[in-house]
This record gives structure tokens, C-alpha cells and sequence, in this order.
């Protein structure tokens, strides 16, 4: 059976995304490591694992193929010189929320340039109240937006 192993940091949205995935893949061994000692340990004979392996660990596992980087943009020393001189293929998420990124800041600039805020807390009053809105509205079409 296949092991996958979660690395330290667990949260409770961790554990509940290996129960999702335990009752989802009942073929997948998921391995929660809560701390640094578990994840040596479980890391030896791990065939995948979720997170950062520390560099002192790294020489000790024996099957790892694949280690899924947790960050678009992973933090400094992520990927050491072993890491990227071990057989293990490194995935991460990025581009996975570009579109919806993206399409949730147009909304987000839509609605201030037109003074959503405003009225939505006067309906939430349950208000008809056309002084609600504080500024002017934002012409985007003659605006410059700073990306």
C-alpha cells in the first residue's frame, strides 16, 4: 500500500484533509507526522509526502518519489542542494488559483469602484438610504491600476 506522509505544521484542517483523503483513497496509507521526530521516522519508508523534508532527513528515506511543496512561492531554502540532487519529484500549487485569483480581485474592484460597501450595509439595515454612499465613484475606464 502506497504511504503518504503529512509533515509538521498539523493543524486541524490538516487532519481533516487526511480523513477526507483516508476515506477517499482507502487503498493510501495517509500518515499524519505531528512533530519532527514522527515525520523522521515516517519518512523513511514514505513513497510520498506533503510539506518540507529537512535536509538532515533527506539522506535517510528510501522510497520517497514524490514530495508536494505546500506554497506557490516557497520560502528560502525550500529547495536545497540535496533536494534538487534527489531523485524526488517536487510538485507545488502554483497557478492553480490564478483565474480564480484574478477574477475575484476584478469583482473585489468592481464593487469598490462603485461603492458595493456602502449600500450593501444600508440593505443590511434594512435601508433605502441613497446618502449611504461617502465618495465619488471611480471612472475606472480613465484610471490606472498598480499590479
Amino acid at each position: 500500500m502506497p504511504k503518504y506522509v503529512m509533515l509538521p505544521p498539523i493543524d486541524d484542517d490538516m487532519r481533516a484533509w487526511a480523513g477526507r483523503l483516508r476515506e477517499a483513497l482507502p487503498e493510501l496509507d495517509v500518515v499524519i507526522a505531528e512533530d519532527d521526530a514522527a515525520a523522521a521516522r515516517e519518512l523513511i519508508d514514505a513513497d510520498a509526502a506533503y510539506g518540507g523534508v529537512p535536509p538532515d532527513v533527506l539522506p535517510t528515506v528510501e522510497r520517497l518519489r514524490l514530495l508536494q511543496n505546500p506554497y506557490a512561492g516557497p520560502p528560502p531554502g525550500y529547495y536545497y542542494p540535496a533536494l534538487a540532487d534527489h531523485p524526488v519529484t517536487v510538485s507545488n500549487p502554483r497557478g492553480i488559483y490564478s483565474d480564480h485569483i484574478a477574477h475575484h480581485i476584478m469583482m473585489f474592484i468592481l464593487a469598490l469602484s462603485r461603492g458595493l460597501p456602502y449600500w450593501s450595509a444600508a440593505q443590511a439595515r434594512g435601508r433605502w438610504d441613497p446618502a449611504a454612499r461617502k465618495r465619488g465613484y471611480v471612472d475606472l475606464a480613465a484610471s490606472t491600476v498598480l499590479i
